[in-house]
């Protein structure tokens, strides 16, 4: 028996040895620390090259080409601007239900004896809360629609409500707000 633990002991020990070398060698590549390479990776022409890629698809670039297509001018901007900024802070509130509503369906569920019946309940009050929001959201878009001209309003695509409110769940709002809204 201590014979077995002796040869897995070994067996273990040497195990780490031979992958503590394997990192160290390859930390040690053209004598660049491992630190240093990463940093390296990031000045190379392939990773700006990515990265322009992927912001030329990315959803904020294809809005603010919607925006600069619209043609909007500095008092519609400005009303748009006031518009959404309003439209913040009348979800605010109701955002944070919702959020607090899906914490309570997640403590329902690490409860011992799990009732399907409030797990239910609570998420038919979140679905509520949704469907409040989106309702608000369709009425600021037409708010926002009344202040376009019929020029403006002809260029606009079906599905743009949600287009322009769910981004700010991605964290894109805060970047076509800063370029226009």
């Amino acid at each position: 028996m201590k014979r077995k633990l002796v040869i897995l002991t070994l067996v273990v020990a040497i195990t780490v040895v031979f992958l503590s070398f394997a990192q160290f060698t390859y930390a040690h590549q053209e004598n660049t620390p491992l630190v240093k390479q990463k940093m390296l990776q990031h000045k190379s022409g392939e990773f700006r090259e990515m990265m322009g890629r992927r912001l030329k698809v990315s959803p904020a670039a294809k809005m603010r080409e919607f925006i600069e297509y619209l043609n909007l001018s500095e008092e519609q901007i400005t009303e748009i601007k006031k518009t959404l900024l309003d439209f913040q802070k009348d979800t605010l509130e109701l955002r944070n239900r919702m959020q607090i509503k899906e914490l309570e369906v997640k403590a329902l569920l690490l409860e011992p004896q799990t009732e399907l019946v409030k797990i239910r309940a609570k998420l038919q009050e979140v679905a509520d809360l949704q469907v409040e929001l989106k309702v608000k959201t369709i009425e600021k878009y037409l708010e926002i629609k009344d202040l376009l001209t019929p020029e403006q309003q002809a260029k606009l695509p079906l599905g743009v409500p949600f287009q322009i409110f769910a981004l700010e769940k991605m964290g894109m709002c805060r970047m076509i707000k800063s370029y226009c809204w």
